[in-house]
């Protein structure tokens, strides 16, 4: 199996696993579920009912049209991200699935429109997409990185707060792929939330992503995972707010380095945004190893869930972008 399927198939079962638990506090799940080890049933979802078990989200969704349009247009500009995102919701339908966020919703509706819009939003949707631009740019130099991420970024959330844990989440796995090690990749990340700095977008009050992961790096290691995700979750955050996931995920992918099935039940445990969270930490985790530890299970009741979702034939469009040798 290609790094690039094991990367997407992490990210499609972490969304999967932490779709139920989104919006649940920690307290909730510890009470309920003690620590996630399984797909849960939708019922116990506050806000996913309508779902069926193993289904998929906008995380993985959004990846995946990103992937097809970058595939078919041949490039990573605004106007590909904005195309990409118009066809996932005519064909998705994520505001009767109730899984549309709300920056993208304003941002798509004014696209549909033509009309001259800034979106400012500062929430999760912003680097919850990044995989699908930094896989399809592995080959690619850290310039172009940037760009690709920058154009996935502005259409909806045109702020320093998303582009900068947009930046960070895409350097993690950028650099975890070229094989660093937990300090490098965290290192990396940090770097990456700097670059923010010499961009230009709306700026907003709010803490900083980089700032954040410097002051966990300390921490990765040495910890019961319940004991670091308890350190995240009342210390840190884990809302809606871009910098709460960047940093909850990449801190949870660092902790479990190529332990992909901890990453993924780490990121489905913590509270808050745990689909999203969950789908990060798995991917990064993932192109910190050479294999999945995912249950085969896990992952054929995932893809049987959701029919149409072919994670191979998206991990064949990237890689006919690139010149990765795999």
């Amino acid at each position: 199996m290609s790094r690039i399927l094991r990367a997407l198939e992490a990210f499609a079962v972490g969304d999967a696993m932490g779709m139920v638990t989104e919006f649940m506090t920690r307290r909730q799940i510890s009470t309920r579920f003690d620590f996630v080890s399984d797909l849960l049933e939708p019922e116990h979802s506050p806000i996913h009912k309508n779902l069926t078990k193993g289904q998929i989200t906008d995380d993985t969704e959004q990846v995946i049209y990103l992937t097809r349009l970058y595939h078919e247009k041949g490039n990573f500009s605004q106007e590909t991200v904005k195309e990409a995102l118009c066809r996932w919701e005519d064909e998705c339908d994520p505001v009767a699935k109730g899984y549309i966020g709300p920056s993208t919703k304003r941002a798509i509706e004014a696209f549909k429109n033509r009309q001259d819009f800034e979106s400012l939003g500062t929430t999760s949707g912003a680097p919850m997409r990044v995989l699908a631009p930094v896989l399809c740019n592995l080959d690619k130099s850290e310039k172009h990185l940037v760009e690709a991420i920058r154009n996935c970024t502005v259409p909806t959330h045109n702020t320093n707060l998303a582009l900068e844990a947009s930046l960070a989440v895409g350097f993690a796995y950028y650099y975890a792929a070229r094989g660093l090690n937990a300090d490098g990749i965290a290192e990396a990340a940090i770097r990456g939330s700097k670059v923010c700095e010499k961009l230009t977008c709306a700026e907003f009050v709010g803490p900083s992503a980089g700032e954040r992961l410097a002051a966990i790096k300390g921490l990765i290691g040495g910890q019961h995972p319940d004991d670091f995700l308890d350190r995240l979750y009342y210390v840190f955050g884990t809302t809606m707010e871009a910098v709460d996931v960047a940093v909850a995920a990449i801190a949870i992918g660092l902790f479990c380095r190529d332990d992909v099935w901890l990453a993924i039940r780490m990121g489905a445990s913590i509270g808050g945004d745990t689909d999203t969270i969950a789908a990060i930490a798995g991917a990064l985790s993932s192109l910190q190893g050479d294999a999945n530890n995912i249950p085969h299970f896990i992952t054929q009741r995932v893809l049987k869930a959701n029919e149409d979702l072919d994670l191979e034939k998206h991990a064949r469009y990237i890689e006919k972008m690139s010149d990765i040798d795999d």
